[in-house]
């Protein structure tokens, strides 16, 4: 059976209504365009620079000289993108199985039919199935940012395939994105890795206490999700993280708390309890949830992607943590005819990139050490998470 030239401006004529039929439901959206910013490139990649601005102004006395001030660049960043989502199918297999049900009266193909059950079926699946690739590849941010050594998923030379851009596993500052004391970010113009006036919140960033907290600038915990843990990392966030390239002090607040869907039900239990029981030492009466104050508005967000008992505190849609697409493609479904044996054939392709620009917009309150492996606190029972250890 043959199709006609119309065909493909039929299809994607089906296409269209269907894309906006699944916009409605929000079949193509997920949790993670509601906390991070999106941009689109031009070519494959792109980079930038974090500036770094001069040190504190002072003023100036009557006859002094002004001082000369000079904003240098610091790191350079680079962010990419690659085809994530691709795919075939065989319209003329489809054609010769279901003969019957779109034949014309004339014993052609009944093309308008036809277009439509492609769409509705099949590139119906191509859309929701790309959107779940998209929300699985960003959700990889955060479960493989954990990981100290690096990873692949963050080499933008192995995204992009382009020898100009900075072939690394770690992020721009030669740290993992979620960096733990042990191997923490490093400020652009002293290369010190704790701020002027920074103070630790605690003895120790994990629940078995084997992590000395120094109250520098690295941004990974492992706590249990629990009150205490998130009071901790909290300060944790404002106080300590927030120098900017050349040690002076931003003010920057978390207003995000990205959890896994596993652990949603004890988060929800946190955040709304209005009063929270005793969970140290020396203390015997129950006290008021700061977090149900206006001066600390938290925004839960969920997903089953994240992984089990891992937990996020940042600041949505900051630009720390970029999704990127392409500004110009063509059609996503190329429609052709095999001129070896003229079977009709309609592929789907899409792009999908990343882009880290300021690791201090986010915080884990606890990573997966390999990306894969939930953290389990020692063992620790579920019900003593609420109790913060002796010593931490």
């Amino acid at each position: 059976m043959m199709l006609s030239t119309q065909f493909p401006e039929l299809f994607r004529k089906e296409n269209y209504a269907i894309t906006l039929a699944l916009d409605e439901k929000r079949q193509l959206s997920n949790v993670f365009d509601e906390i991070l910013a999106s941009k689109s490139i031009d070519g494959i990649w792109d980079k930038d620079y974090s500036l770094v601005p001069f040190g504190e102004l002072a003023g100036r006395k009557e006859g002094e000289k002004i001082g000369k001030k000079q904003i240098t660049m610091g790191y350079t960043s680079y962010g990419a993108i690659a085809v994530e989502a691709s795919g075939k199918v065989g319209l003329s297999t489809i054609l010769q199985q279901r003969s019957k049900e779109f034949s014309s009266a004339d014993g052609m193909v009944d093309e308008p039919k036809f277009a439509g059950h492609i769409a509705d079926v099949h590139a119906k699946a191509f859309l929701v199935r790309r959107a779940q690739r998209w929300a699985k590849l960003t959700a990889n941010i955060f479960n493989l940012g954990g990981i100290q050594a690096g990873h692949d998923f963050f080499n933008q030379r192995s995204r992009s395939n382009s020898s100009d851009v900075t072939d690394s596993d770690l992020i721009y500052d030669g740290s993992p994105l979620f960096a733990l004391p042990t191997a923490p970010h490093t400020l652009y113009a002293n290369s010190l890795t704790r701020g002027a006036d920074a103070q630790a919140v605690g003895n120790y960033v994990d629940y078995e206490m084997s992590i000395q907290d120094t109250g520098g600038t690295f941004n990974a915990f492992i706590y249990p999700p629990s009150y205490w843990a998130l009071r901790r990392v909290y300060s944790h966030f404002v106080n300590n993280m927030q120098y900017d390239d050349n040690g002076e002090i931003e003010e920057r607040k978390p207003d995000t708390l990205l959890v896994s869907s596993h652990n949603i039900m004890t988060w929800v239990e946190i955040l709304k309890s209005r009063f929270i029981e005793p969970y140290k030492s020396g203390q015997d009466t129950n006290i008021e949830n700061i977090f149900m104050l206006d001066e600390f508005p938290i925004v839960l967000k969920s997903s089953p992607r994240v992984l089990k008992n891992t937990w996020y505190l940042g600041c949505a849609k900051s630009g720390g943590i970029i999704t990127l697409k392409p500004n110009s493609q063509g059609d996503l479904w190329e429609y052709w005819r095999d001129a070896e044996d003229r079977s009709y054939w309609i592929s789907f392709e899409d792009m999908w990139g990343m882009w880290i620009r300021n690791w201090r917009c986010w915080c884990a309150g606890s990573i997966s050490i390999d990306g894969v492996t939930p953290p389990t606190f020692g063992d620790a029972s579920e019900s003593d998470w609420n109790t913060m250890p002796a010593g931490i």
